[in-house]
């Protein structure tokens, strides 16, 4: 099996992946599955060969399709990702506040009267 098909399966496998959708729980199965499958491919694309048949022509035009519509998908999830982070930080940030409403008063507005 040449690198060209190898990577071809990947890609497909990779393709099936983001399309089931970045699930709402236990996303990190998920991410390290990707990430496996992205390194994978990351290594195939140096063992690529300088000349090609026509048929790796072929399959190469394939993985060319194929991640055309991986990279929206990647996108997409990495936006809804980072939206997810920002969320739980102020989540956070507003439960700290609850908790403890006292802890970040500033000195603003305070008078101190000197008599000398």
């Amino acid at each position: 099996m040449g690198a060209i098909s190898v990577l071809l399966e990947i890609t497909h496998n990779l393709h099936g992946h983001v399309k089931s959708g970045l699930p709402k729980e236990e996303r990190e199965p998920y991410i390290e599955r990707l990430n496996e499958l992205l390194d994978q491919r990351e290594r195939l694309l140096s063992e690529i060969p300088v000349t090609f048949t026509e048929e790796e022509k072929r399959m190469g035009l394939t993985i060319l399709q194929l991640d055309e519509m991986v990279q929206p998908l990647l996108d997409r999830q990495l936006a809804e990702i980072r939206r997810d982070i920002t969320l739980m930080n102020q989540k956070k940030t507003s439960s700290l506040q609850y908790a403890n409403p006292y802890a970040a008063v500033s000195g603003d507005g305070m008078f101190f009267d000197k008599k000398n």
